[in-house]
């Protein structure tokens, strides 16, 4: 496997597993913000999940500042930002029980398709 894909792949699962412990941080233990600044920032400190999700954004950031410098911004960006919304969709609708309007599905199966139409060479 070549260099930038493999920080490709490294940043989007970074970057969408992110999301998913920050969702999992706030499910778990709101977020404090009526105690003031103080407050909400106890409330992130205190919070693992939410501190990291935040690790992981910064993980991603690294590997898809990689794998930039090898590989084009027009197809390093729709991968990355269309697979992870795969990647979280997914999780949210086996781990989070969350469910899909037919046109949501319908959105999932159009960035499946705009994923294959990027990569046609």
């Amino acid at each position: 496997m070549k260099m930038p894909l493999l920080t490709l792949i490294l940043a989007i699962l970074f970057n969408a597993f992110a999301n998913i412990m920050m969702k999992y941080g706030v499910k778990m233990r709101p977020v404090v913000t009526d105690g003031g600044l103080g407050g909400l920032v106890s409330s992130y400190l205190t919070n693992y999940r939410l501190m990291l999700g935040i690790l992981f954004f910064g993980i991603a950031l690294v590997f898809y500042s990689k794998t930039l410098e090898r590989m084009s911004l027009s197809l390093a960006y729709p991968a990355m930002t269309s697979t992870g919304i795969l990647i979280v969709t997914f999780w949210s609708l086996a781990f989070f029980g969350e469910r899909l309007s037919l046109w949501q599905w319908a959105g999932i199966g159009l960035i499946i398709a705009g994923l294959w139409l990027i990569n046609l060479r």
